[in-house]
């Protein structure tokens, strides 16, 4: 207890230090302030335009990584002639980004630790984005499929590093805010997919260059890989993180970045920031989880990952794992073929039916003597629009708890109810427990599962495969169940190795999901409702939030 005590008053402590020196710094911004910590200096330099322009550009990378992985949804229905893609390899083609990135994640780790932010992302971008564009000219399946995974290797950093890049150009009390928003724009603009390829897929032209056949789909595929070559040419102009730089001694060229951001911030001279020079850290709790490089902090490192192994940890550790592997098995894996089974159903013949029945009078596999590539204006209206309203819900409660009508609004709109725009608009003051919002995700999501089996209305039944990205509700309060569980030391080896989890997920699920949809489809949509109604089960397990313990000890007390 006094541990604690000593621990909550260094912290306030340090947190007054650093308001007393940034109200000295407001105060006359010209005071020279000899020495300083490399946190004290980032608050000196302030938050303005330079972060805004950072952000910005890791906004972009973010969103192109993304748009290269779920962009395979749309392309490959579209593709499926030309190519003669049979049903059996569409999820393996679908999860070749999860794949390379499960494979490839630790190497990128510790090369942006060892080489930097900037030159890694850079690098990776470009190598990503000339392969994505590559793989539009690639004139079979195999030839294609080998492109798409040589470009899956280089998306691990593209898709993670972006969040780390962001927090390490702020100060410390803006940064949880500026991922917040960050996160929450990149669920809000994943409509760009569905609407991009709307554009383009539309459009119905063929043209013969040499030996191959430029469709639309073609078109496309470099359409989802020039996000990530913008993204590389604006990395030039990016500033490397001053936190690496300070790791690696170079505390002057560390000093130089954070009086850049300084004089951009606040249009002043950058002679005229306060603190001349920075001190060097001691080695911490931070430098040991970013890495060093040192043989004791990787021996650290080691040691944690087999706690993780053993009691009070493995049972969380276990979890937590389980309920991420559940969640992206749906996110990344079964409504990554929304897009090719709404298709089917809008594409049949058949005036009424279940899901299973109309996908069987369709055929877009090559295989087939009568093969339809075509997708449906209908296909499109439904996932760009669900895509806006569910990501917008996503981005409001991943920024703000969720209140209860927003929730009720949700699971009407599952079931395709209307209200939706009410209820994005309400203002309950009835926030929902990490552990709340979990278990109804993934009742939520359960439930339109069934019904986009069951229901015999198409529309419904394409509203309600789509309703399968509000699994992205999730991924917020189970990684902050992870960093509320594990003890610092832990931490970060908690969150990778969940993550991980997450990703084997992620390809365990298109796999299924590509084979089961076609040979036994109601079994497809009843396993992975048992799945996430088992992830809801689970979910009682884990413990109240710090803030509901504190409010129940507070009760107690009174």
């Amino acid at each position: 207890m006094s541990g604690r005590l000593k621990e909550d008053r260094s912290f306030r402590d340090v947190n007054m230090r650093h308001a007393v020196m940034a109200n000295m710094a407001a105060d006359n911004i010209h005071s020279p302030v000899m020495e300083a910590e490399l946190e004290e200096a980032l608050e000196f330099a302030g938050t303005g335009k330079y972060q805004i322009l950072h952000n910005l550009l890791m906004l972009l990378t973010l969103l192109a990584a993304i748009l290269e992985m779920i962009g395979i949804a749309f392309v490959l229905p579209a593709a499926s002639c030309d190519l003669d893609i049979p049903d059996n390899l569409k999820g393996i083609i679908t999860s070749l980004p999860n794949i390379g990135i499960i494979l490839t994640a630790p190497f990128w780790g510790r090369a942006s630790d060892s080489l930097g932010r900037k030159p890694v992302l850079l690098g990776s971008l470009a190598a990503s984005g000339i392969l994505a564009f590559t793989a539009a000219f690639m004139p079979s399946l195999i030839t294609f499929i080998i492109v798409k995974f040589a470009c899956s290797l280089f998306l691990s950093t593209p898709s993670s590093l972006g969040y780390a890049y962001i927090s390490e150009m702020l100060p410390r009390q803006r940064r949880d805010f500026s991922v917040l928003v960050v996160n929450g724009l990149i669920n809000l603009l994943t409509f760009t997919s569905p609407g991009l390829a709307w554009l383009v897929l539309s459009q119905e032209f063929q043209l013969q260059v040499g030996a191959l056949q430029a469709r639309p789909w073609r078109l496309l595929t470099a359409v989802y890989a020039t996000p990530l070559i913008l993204a590389a040419v604006a990395m030039f102009c990016a500033d490397e993180s001053p936190k690496f730089l300070m790791t690696k001694g170079k505390d002057k060229e560390a000093l130089a970045v954070v009086r850049k951001i300084y004089a951009v911030n606040t249009g002043l001279p950058e002679d005229s920031f306060c603190v001349k020079s920075l001190k060097t850290p001691c080695v911490s709790e931070d430098s040991e989880q970013h890495g060093s490089g040192e043989a004791l902090a990787s021996k650290s490192r080691s040691l944690s990952a087999f706690a993780l192994l053993r009691p009070p940890h493995f049972k969380w550790f276990a979890l937590t794992s389980f309920l991420m592997f559940g969640l992206f098995s749906f996110l990344n894996g079964l409504f990554l073929f929304a897009p090719d089974t709404i298709n089917r159903v809008m594409n049949s013949n058949e005036t009424s039916g279940r899901v299973c029945e109309l996908m069987a009078q369709v055929d877009n596999s090559g295989s087939g003597e009568e093969c339809m590539d075509s997708i449906s204006y209908n296909t499109f209206f439904i996932m760009v629009v669900t895509t806006v309203v569910y990501g917008t819900l996503v981005t409001a409660g991943s920024m703000s708890p969720l209140s209860k009508k927003t929730l009720l609004i949700t699971m009407f709109l599952v079931v395709g109810v209307g209200c939706l725009i009410a209820g994005l608009t309400t203002n309950s003051m009835s926030p929902l427990s990490k552990k709340t919002l979990l278990i109804t995700m993934f009742i939520t999501v359960g439930v339109g599962c069934l019904i986009a089996g069951l229901t015999t209305n198409r529309i419904l039944a394409g509203v309600a495969m789509s309703s399968l990205q509000l699994t992205a509700l999730g991924i917020g309060p189970l990684t902050a169940y992870v960093v509320q569980l594990f003890p610092t030391s832990l931490r970060g080896t908690a969150m990778g190795a969940v993550l991980m989890f997450g990703r084997v997920g992620s390809v365990a699920g298109a796999n299924a999901a590509g084979v089961s949809l076609r040979a036994a489809c109601m079994a497809t949509f009843y396993a992975f409702a048992s799945l996430v109604f088992l992830c809801a089960g689970l979910s009682f397990l884990l413990p109240a939030s710090k803030q509901e313990e504190k409010s129940k000890e507070g009760d107690r007390d009174s």
